[in-house]
């Protein structure tokens, strides 16, 4: 499923994200349907996140998810202006940052890619995706809008079974606010037993009798 998750603004409507993948179908708001079959091995889960910098770059560059996995991917834009997410299906092979926008076009017109996600001109907007993890091998992933690329705004996805995943699933705000809440009864509980053991000064009468005026 891919989603566009947009920081409430009044008057801003976000377009949906476009996912460009072979063999789904893309519904209503920009949902991406893919069929499953039926009693296929449950595969492992990985989570990614990457950001697209203003300074034409992919924080972080470097990506690891497990041959197979299911990845949930998730990119931030941080620019004001359009970037792509663009991930590569052939593997182990740089492209050329010589290729200006048309030839880069071209390339992907030839070499279908694993992804395509359109990240818009929103700062903050989060563009999700779900796909699964190609073969082994290392696939390349780039911005195609013209001259991003040759700039240098690219990276490398690692599909392998010998570095670790990118990443575990982000914690839920419900499992968030659950810790705050027993850190707060936590803290109350202490702060009564602390009262409740000062020691208690002795009041006037407990003192003794005052000396006799004189």
């Amino acid at each position: 499923m891919t989603r566009r998750i947009v920081p409430v603004r009044p008057g801003l409507v976000a377009a949906s994200a476009t996912l460009l993948v072979p063999g789904l179908l893309v519904g209503a708001a920009g949902t991406i349907h893919a069929s499953v079959p039926s009693g296929a091995p449950s595969a492992s889960v990985d989570y990614v996140n990457v950001s697209a910098t203003g300074n034409y770059q992919f924080q972080p560059a470097l990506l690891y998810v497990a041959p197979g996995a299911v990845v949930h991917l998730a990119v931030t834009q941080l620019a004001a202006f359009s970037h792509t997410f663009t991930l590569s299906s052939v593997a182990n092979v740089s492209i050329p940052t010589s290729l200006d926008p048309a030839e880069l076009y071209q390339y992907f017109q030839t070499h279908a890619p694993i992804l395509n996600l359109s990240l818009g001109s929103v700062v903050g907007v989060v563009t999700t995706a779900t796909f699964t993890a190609p073969a082994a091998g290392t696939y390349e992933f780039v911005c195609t809008e013209p001259g991003h690329f040759q700039s240098g705004m690219k990276g490398f996805l690692n599909s392998t079974t010998t570095a670790p995943s990118s990443g575990a699933a982000p914690a839920s705000p419900v499992v968030y606010y659950v810790a705050i809440g027993v850190a707060s009864v936590v803290v109350a509980i202490l702060a009564v037993i602390a009262l409740t053991r000062r020691p208690k000064r002795p009041s006037p009468a407990a003192a003794g009798p005052s000396p006799p005026a004189t």
